[in-house]
């Protein structure tokens, strides 16, 4: 629940603004002081932790069905995975761990796919689903609500949103490992020339818009009473918003990083990846926090207020 102290300052402004311009200042200052209030920073990084333990199984899964797509999208396909398994992680990964890694993907990708894949989905889900528990419980304090669900009913909510975002990922895998190419494999060379462009306009915002509606689905479920879908969107679009430029400086923190041949060097890609989860956390702690607070300013008809947390 917000402090009062954090937020005297946003009381003070607001009163000074004309009457017209203050809920154009008080949500933004109002999600600002109740993001401090609720302990986001802090929340993110007990979400950043649970995500980064899964972290080696997820990799192992995502290995384990890049083998499988390989077969499946052709020598273009085969091309574009490969560059993306073992290049890419050259740009930023030391010598000798990358030796270690390319070992340990020719031999997921080669064989034992379905075996690797099953450990790694049984141990995603396992420690997954504790980062999304935390997730859900944030989303309560957000709204500054009592959540009514017992204990086993949030615990399954977790793993059931665990579950159904490994299967997102999966089934989204392929669009991504080849991005806006994918037409050149299932069109004809007439239709491709016609389309290409198109596709290289829309891709991207349309998997933008596609991780909208996913963040919004998010917010739905998760908080503590049913939520009107369209509700949700403002926060997951501020969500995506604040992804996209923490992407943007970790990605020039990298490049700047990598220039230098000493230790920081070395370490600068497992604090890009640290980094890069806390940042996804907070921006989707920050997302519940603003659509709680249009709640709160607005509320709807059935917001339970009897579910309201005492001071």
């Amino acid at each position: 629940m917000a402090d009062p102290s954090v937020g005297s300052w946003v009381h003070r402004v607001d009163a000074r603004l004309p009457r017209r311009l203050r809920p154009v200042w008080r949500l933004p200052a109002r999600t600002v002081a109740d993001s401090l209030a609720d302990r986001v920073p802090g929340l993110a990084a007990e979400v950043a932790f649970f995500a980064l333990l899964s972290l080696p199984a997820l990799l192992l899964m995502l290995l384990g069905s890049l083998g499988f797509l390989a077969e499946a999208l052709g020598p273009q396909g085969g091309a574009e995975l490969s560059r993306l398994v073992f290049e890419v992680p050259r740009t930023f990964l030391t010598p000798g761990t990358y030796d270690s890694y390319s070992d340990v993907a020719k031999d997921v990708l080669s064989e034992g796919r379905a075996g690797v894949m099953s450990f790694g989905v049984l141990l995603s889900l396992w420690s997954g689903s504790r980062a999304a528990a935390r997730l859900i419980d944030t989303v309560a304090i957000a709204y500054d609500l009592e959540d009514p669900r017992p204990i086993w009913h949030r615990r399954l909510l977790a793993l059931g949103l665990t579950l159904g975002g490994l299967i997102v990922g999966i089934a989204v895998l392929p669009i991504l490992v080849i991005g806006p190419q994918i037409v050149g494999l299932i069109a004809s060379p007439s239709v491709e020339q016609a389309a290409s462009g198109l596709v290289d306009l829309f891709f991207w915002p349309g998997m933008s818009l596609l991780v909208v509606l996913l963040l919004a689905s998010f917010y739905h479920v998760a908080a503590p009473w049913k939520t009107p879908w369209r509700r949700d969107l403002p926060g997951a679009v501020l969500t995506v918003v604040i992804w996209m430029l923490a992407a943007a400086g970790l990605r020039l923190y990298v490049t700047f990083s990598l220039r230098d041949d000493g230790v920081f060097a070395q370490l600068a890609a497992p604090l890009a990846v640290v980094l890069w989860l806390y940042a996804t956390a907070f921006a989707v702690l920050v997302g519940a926090e603003l659509n709680a607070e249009i709640e709160k300013m607005w509320p709807h008809r059935d917001f339970p207020w009897h579910l309201r947390r005492s001071s």
